[in-house]
């Protein structure tokens, strides 16, 4: 069986290296698009190399002095002589096709990427036997090879001002404060004005303050508001127990009875509708303890390329995400590089990331228990990459937990720390404990508070 010839367009590279004769604004076209190995041809690769050099070194390109640039590295008769050089000049008379003819040097040197790496990975499947290693590094490559083809150019001013226009005009249409994605929580979107794509959001505090709770309440929410999916990865209890919460919240139903079985009649009724309302909704569930970045990079992209698309992520918690493969020098450094992607993956798939933290034990021995950025446990890179920093906390939570265990509904303060876009500060949200949900304040909680 003959061997097939890697995909290539020859005229198209010739056409490219011509067009660098004719103008100095397509020369700085190309020599800031192209590379010399996105070429098939080992003759243009040399000959492009030539140009480049040229052009680093402001020497004007022509004939003669492209000859000579090649004759420095005796490269002349390893192109094709003078005679090609000639060839390639007259390849193309206008530079008018010259972005048509550097998308399709960019994409046959894709095309031979993907097939290089994709050859790799069989090769790799054939030596290798540790599973998670070899998912890991293929996904990894293939990653790199879709990265190489979005690198982007500057927009102009006129574009961006074009698009800022465009978005403000379908503002003042919706004729509503909030902007993103509801929360549920009216003081939470009137500061946020709602949750947007591309921003990275941390809900941090001491365990078992509840942020789990809230997490999952901002999830149901806004998967009843929207036909988007909604990704949860929760890396700390079974899908089962996290449907449970969800129930409990939605339905009013007493945890412990779902634990038990021990529900009424009107318990099972609430049931009912509880199951009814979140089996409208598009949540997707991965409750896998050792999931990586990279696995909640490739199963949110999948979810963002259905249909309907992908409206939140939620992640619980950050720091018992894992990068895989080989392990960085510390700890700090492979948070920094959970945080980053985290961050990446917002933009990238433009939509709003809740990630949840753990804060160290420093705010326990403050005055009021006020936690503060600097808790935030392990990276300071944590606050840096995120858009949205947001505490809670709780004075019930510091009490003996014998009388904690008396309270059913209690007051939890919602501090936002940071906010890339807007003002930070504070508001309360009621948290019933019972059934792990929390809730505005109503006029007649204020009054009993």
């Amino acid at each position: 069986m003959a061997t097939r010839q890697m995909p290539q367009n020859l005229e198209a590279e010739m056409s490219v290296l011509g067009a660098a004769f004719l103008s100095n604004d397509a020369l700085s076209k190309i020599c800031e698009e192209i590379t010399a190995d996105m070429f098939y041809s080992e003759a243009n690769q040399k000959l492009f190399e030539a140009i480049r050099a040229l052009y680093e070194n402001k020497v004007p390109l022509d004939i003669t002095t492209i000859k000579d640039e090649i004759d420095k590295k005796k490269n002349l008769n390893a192109i094709g002589g003078i005679e090609y050089i000639g060839e390639i000049i007259d390849s193309v008379a206008t530079t008018a096709n010259l972005h048509y003819y550097i998308q399709i040097v960019k994409e046959k040197n894709t095309i031979r990427n993907l097939i290089k790496t994709a050859t790799e990975i069989v090769t790799r499947s054939y030596e290798e036997d540790n599973i998670t290693s070899l998912l890991d590094n293929a996904e990894r490559d293939i990653l790199n090879v879709v990265k190489a083809r979005q690198i982007s150019e500057f927009m102009p001013i006129t574009e961006v001002l074009r698009k800022a226009q465009e978005n403000l005009e379908l503002l003042a249409q919706n004729k509503s404060l909030i902007t993103g994605i509801e929360t549920g929580f009216y003081d939470l979107d009137k500061a946020t004005a709602g949750l947007h794509e591309g921003e990275l959001i941390i809900i941090a505090s001491r365990p078992g303050m509840g942020k789990t709770a809230l997490s999952l309440n901002i999830a149901t929410n806004a998967a009843m508001n929207t036909e988007k999916a909604v990704a949860i990865f929760n890396l700390e209890m079974p899908a089962e127990q996290l449907v449970n919460r969800m129930i409990s919240a939605i339905g009013q139903i007493d945890s412990y009875k779902l634990q038990t079985g021990q529900l009424q009649h009107s318990d099972w009724k609430r049931y009912n509708e509880a199951m009814s309302q979140l089996a409208d909704t598009n949540i997707y569930i991965e409750d896998n303890a050792g999931v990586t970045t990279s696995e909640i990079r490739a199963k949110c992209r999948r979810l963002a390329s259905q249909d309907k698309g992908l409206g939140l992520v939620v992640i619980d918690y950050l720091q018992l995400v894992t990068i895989g493969g080989k392990r960085p020098e510390s700890r700090q450094q492979e948070v920094s590089e959970i945080s980053r992607s985290l961050k990446t993956m917002a933009m990238e798939l433009k939509v709003p990331v809740i990630a949840l933290a753990q804060l160290s034990r420093n705010a326990e021995k403050r005055e009021k228990n006020q936690p503060m950025l600097a808790d935030l446990r392990e990276s300071g890179a944590i606050e840096q990459d995120a858009d949205i920093v947001m505490f809670l906390n709780r004075n019930d939570y510091y009490k003996e937990k014998g009388e904690l265990n008396k309270e059913k509904n209690v007051p939890c303060e919602v501090i936002i720390a940071k906010h890339r876009k807007g003002s930070t500060g504070k508001f309360e949200l009621l948290f019933e404990l019972n059934m792990s949900n929390f809730r505005n304040y109503s006029p007649a909680d204020k009054e009993e508070k």
